[in-house]
């Protein structure tokens, strides 16, 4: 089996005969909602969902068994697959995890050269100021020049050896580019961040820090208003949460 493959086991294991009962496909996040009241979140990917006012003849079923939901992470529709991943964020990211900074858990300093895959602006400054080199990967952010200009992800496999801490999109594991990144990886500081984290190790070796988000179900209503992963924050209906590998 393949990561995903364990990472899909896993989320059966813990799904406890859970079914899905409500869900959510928001323009900046997808969420579903278990009957025992776990909730997981994942990324909406809006610049690759198709025209139309109408993208379904029939939408997904509430009330069937999550595992049917956990289906849709292998689909090529950006939303399905969005649903898929939240749903398995819903049985894997049930733990109690530690709040806190990813960036304080990998002790960045100004020796540092990091690769960030993805561009998670609110950081970029922040980052910035604590490291020697910062490279950005997003070929959607290359016409960007503040804070910083991002470079092609054609550029990854000549810059990310160069690179002693990679932070990973965990759009990444939704798209399953992860391993096709790693592969150029010469640090063990690696980590995974974002809203669609799956926390899960035995998936996911690799990875030192991950970096998540755990919700409750009153989030699904901040996502159907259009919110964000800052929003869920702001309305305290989720929260950052660490694993340290």
């Amino acid at each position: 089996m393949d990561r995903y493959d364990i990472l899909k086991e896993i989320a059966k294991e813990k799904s406890k005969g859970a079914s899905v009962v409500d869900y959510v496909m928001g323009i900046g996040l997808c969420a579903v909602t278990l009957d025992d009241g776990r909730t997981g979140v994942s990324y909406t990917d809006r610049k690759s969902i198709p025209w139309g006012c109408s993208l379904y003849d029939e939408l997904p079923k509430i009330g069937v068994g999550v595992e049917e939901f956990i289906k849709f992470f292998d689909s090529s529709d950006v939303l399905l697959n969005a649903l898929g991943t939240s749903a398995i964020n819903a049985c894997v990211n049930d733990e109690n995890y530690e709040n806190g900074d990813v960036m304080e858990a990998v002790n960045l300093s100004k020796d540092d050269v990091m690769g960030m895959v993805g561009y998670f602006d609110p950081m970029v400054s922040g980052i910035k100021r604590q490291l020697k080199t910062l490279y950005i990967f997003e070929k959607e952010r290359t016409l960007t020049t503040w804070p910083q200009k991002a470079l092609p992800p054609e550029e990854i496999p000549n810059v990310l050896p160069q690179c002693s801490v990679i932070l990973v999109s965990a759009t990444t594991v939704m798209n399953k580019s992860f391993d096709d990144i790693l592969k150029y990886a010469k640090t063990k500081r690696i980590i995974l961040l974002g809203p669609s984290t799956p926390m899960v190790p035995k998936a996911f070796p690799e990875v030192k820090v991950f970096g998540g988000t755990k919700v409750s179900p009153a989030a699904l209503k901040t996502i159907a208003h259009g919110g964000g992963t800052r929003n869920l924050y702001r309305e305290k209906v989720g929260k950052k949460v660490i694993l340290i590998n």
